[in-house]
């Protein structure tokens, strides 16, 4: 495990780092560079955190106004090494004065921010997010299924945002073994109705009364329950798995595009 020695960094300076470094809210990865990171960068970098940052941005990373550090929400930063050279440089114009790290400690603290403040993320490599587009749209065929940005099919959740709504580990998870790593609302739904017909799709939305899904020719359906005669929530996704489909390469590019996904 690597040390958390720190050198000339106090808490305040450090807090206004973060601040400078994260202020900007909504705008998408545009870069990031090739980096495996290993779940002891992740926890190396979680308790410089909490010792270091928290006090100021709060636990969860949003306790400044207009920042989200698991989000990836930053002004001055799209690639690891231009975090690593805004901390060692410093920003002379906003008030913030050069650090002096250990690398491990510069490593741990990129690892923590990327992995979306997951402690608990396996190992993963972010790629290029223009080479994950082309990976998105070709070899993974994902385009034949999921939505971004209004375009493409409803028969599997809409990826728009999921780059600001899940961490980087999970997507991983999901693109290397979706069973394991489905969200209940996205588990597959087959209802049969009183009247004997069978509808089978993706759910939207569930309460006491009513059930909304997709059905398999994209149409939105809206059941009472009081009309369903058997409803089945499947345990297995549709979605295949990139294990062994794609190359290393390719799935690290695949995560960088997906991350870049934020919404509006």
């Amino acid at each position: 495990m690597r040390s958390l020695l720190l050198t000339g960094v106090t808490p305040g300076l450090l807090s206004a780092w973060l601040a400078v470094l994260a202020a900007t809210p909504g705008r998408a990865l545009a870069q990031v560079e090739d980096h495996q990171y290993s779940t002891a960068d992740i926890r190396t970098g979680s308790r410089l955190y909490g010792a270091q940052c928290a006090l100021c941005h709060g636990q969860n990373g949003d306790g400044v106004a207009g920042v989200n550090l698991p989000r990836q929400q930053f002004r001055r930063a799209a690639s690891d090494d231009d975090i690593r050279n805004t901390i060692t440089t410093g920003v002379t114009a906003a008030g913030m004065p050069p650090f002096r790290l250990q690398p491990a400690e510069l490593d741990g603290l990129i690892a923590f921010i990327r992995s979306g403040f997951d402690i608990t993320a396996t190992p993963f490599t972010v790629g290029d997010a223009g080479r994950g587009k082309a990976v998105y749209d070709g070899t993974g065929a994902c385009a034949a299924c999921h939505r971004v940005a209004g375009m493409g099919p409803r028969t599997a959740p809409d990826l728009s945002d999921v780059g600001a709504i899940r961490q980087p580990a999970a997507i991983q998870r999901s693109l290397l073994e979706p069973s394991r790593a489905m969200v209940p609302i996205n588990r597959p739904l087959r209802i049969v109705t009183r009247e004997g017909r069978t509808i089978r799709g993706r759910r939207v939305n569930e309460d006491t009364a009513t059930v909304q899904l997709i059905d398999e020719g994209e149409r939105l359906v809206s059941l009472s329950k009081s009309d369903i005669r058997e409803f089945e929530l499947g345990t297995a996704s549709s979605m295949p798995s990139f294990a062994g489909k794609l190359t290393g390469e390719e799935l690290a590019d695949l995560l960088a595009y997906l991350l870049s996904l934020k919404g509006q």
